[in-house]
């Protein structure tokens, strides 16, 4: 990745002496605690559990220290931990929370015990309340541990239980361990939780507030001092991030920007010509560069089948895509006769925090190449999806893109099983196009559809019959999930898609398409699986 140096984000939104200090033990939905402690009106600062003694040695400030979950064990080897000086010292300045995995640590460092839970529990469970934690009265929660605190420390007290969890709350004083995930979107009345905790327990005051104009006038203004002369470039991709960096920079550079909207190859057929349609020519490039980006992605040791070899194949799929896009795009502004000295992206808040804390290796983060030699400029890194809407929005974007379900920025790269070969790339490519024609149609108002949506090609080879032929091919997965007001996609729900368009699906993925070589698709499968324990993409 290119010297940190060389990025410049603009900080809406968080800062180094928050109030709010969340320690990162791993756990996927530690950016929802940032995200949710701001809808309440909080700023927050997010570090790796490595860092707390730094955060401690240089006066941390904070009022409040949430401990996250985690993918670990208490007292397996290597499990993250901190030093009880330094939670010592976490405790002095305010008060700490612990959630599922930092529950548990909390506990083991206040005296208790964690054992394997004799019933373990995940997904959506009820939690009732001894009494009401201010506004939180309990209700359905989410649950995703094997473990459980078996002995409470000395002092701690019984909040809240399941039917299986009785130390579900617990806590006294200046420390409190919830097993339950308040923070994700599943979870009722989290924010209730989590106001209490801050504004009563720990006494914060509100610091944050999201004001649409002051929002652009400010970061206007800040692009202006970043990039103050030279050509500016910019990654239009058609998405909302993208989109609103770019009416951002617009307003800021004025004829010094200039937006390329790049086909690596791994968009769906047809996709650079609707960008087109909404964005228009003036200030814009639009690239074929399937070219050069699925030679790359061919070339990569396929590390699979099996799942960790498959990981980690895809975390390279994501850092070649992210590598290829810089090179490709600095070198077509070179071949127009520009010199950029900043690069414009839409990275979100979301994005850094899964890239710096191990959760994703996001392409426009990790994936950025160690020789960039222009400066990153960042005007929504600030930002949350739901705020990045809002501006959208108020920008005047078109609904279709306000409303665009996130796409990852490997495209269909993603949404295969391994390897990734061109035949593949080019029958999803066809495949998606159907697929997102048939929501469109079926569901023509954008707040009716599911919150995300895709089209997955499955190698998984059986047999099917058409005429009066015995033929072997392959199979299409339809996933679609819901979510809550916060899209949070931590956790997710399966949309219920019509009878009427799975049949209509079905007949046309399976009539219209077959791979370079001949092999049809015969099945289509539609994923129903929630998050946890599945995820939103395959990969």
């Amino acid at each position: 990745m290119p010297d940190g140096n060389r990025i410049q984000r603009f900080a809406w939104g968080t800062r180094d002496d928050a109030q709010v200090l969340i320690v990162h033990f791993g756990s996927k939905s530690t950016p929802m605690i940032a995200q949710q402690l701001r809808q309440i009106g909080v700023r927050s600062r997010v570090i790796h559990a490595a860092e707390v003694p730094e955060a401690v040695a240089a006066g941390h400030g904070a009022k409040l220290t949430i401990l996250s979950g985690g993918d670990d064990r208490i007292g397996n080897p290597g499990a993250p931990t901190i030093a009880d000086a330094d939670l010592a010292a976490l405790r002095q300045g305010g008060a700490v929370l612990g959630i599922c995995y930092g529950a548990q640590l909390l506990a083991t460092k206040l005296g208790g015990t964690v054992a394997p839970a004799a019933v373990p529990e995940f997904g959506e469970v009820q939690v009732g309340v001894a009494a009401p934690f201010g506004e939180y009265a309990g209700g359905t929660v989410v649950m995703n541990h094997s473990d459980e605190i078996t002995v409470l420390p000395a002092g701690w007290k019984v909040l809240g239980s399941t039917a299986h969890c009785r130390h579900a709350l617990v806590g006294a004083d200046d420390v409190y361990a919830v097993v339950f995930h308040p923070e994700v979107d599943h979870t009722e009345n989290g924010d209730a939780f989590l106001a209490h905790l801050a504004f009563t327990l720990a006494g914060c005051e509100r610091d944050y507030t999201y004001d649409l104009a002051t929002y652009v006038d400010t970061c206007t203004d800040w692009l202006r001092q970043a990039v103050p002369h030279g050509d500016v470039e910019l990654g239009l991709s058609g998405g909302v991030d993208s989109a609103v960096a770019f009416r951002l920079a617009q307003r800021a550079y004025g004829p010094r920007l200039r937006a390329t909207c790049v086909d690596t190859g791994f968009l769906r057929q047809g996709e650079l010509a609707e960008v087109r349609q909404a964005f228009g020519d003036a200030g814009i490039s639009y690239l074929e560069a399937a070219d050069d980006f699925l030679p790359d992605i061919e070339a990569l040791p396929y590390t699979g089948p099996d799942p960790q070899g498959e990981a980690h194949y895809y975390d390279q799929v994501r850092r070649t895509i992210g590598g290829r896009f810089i090179d490709t795009f600095v070198g077509h502004a070179r071949q127009q006769g520009r010199q950029p000295v900043a690069l414009v992206q839409g990275t979100n808040y979301a994005d850094i925090i899964e890239s710096i804390t191990n959760l994703k290796a996001h392409h426009n983060v990790g994936g950025l190449p160690a020789h960039l030699d222009v400066q990153v400029v960042e005007p929504i890194a600030g930002l949350f999806k739901f705020e990045i809407r809002q501006l959208a929005a108020y920008l005047g974007l078109p609904e279709e893109v306000v409303h665009r379900q996130p796409s990852p920025g490997p495209g269909l790269a993603i949404r295969m099983w391994g390897p990734v070969t061109r035949s593949k790339v080019d029958a999803l490519r066809r495949g998606t196009r159907i697929f997102e024609e048939l929501v469109r149609q079926h569901y023509p108002e954008p707040q009716q559809r599911p919150t995300q949506y895709y089209l997955a090609l499955a190698p998984l080879a059986s047999c099917g019959l058409m005429g009066d032929d015995r033929v072997y091919g392959y199979a299409w997965v339809i996933r679609g999930v819901t979510t809550h007001d916060r899209e949070s996609y931590v956790t997710v729900s399966a949309f219920d898609f019509s009878a009427a368009f799975l049949q209509e699906a079905a007949r046309r993925l399976t009539n219209e398409i077959a791979m370079s070589d001949g092999t049809r698709f015969v099945r289509v499968f539609v994923e129903v699986t929630g998050k946890p324990p599945s995820t939103t993409e395959p990969h």
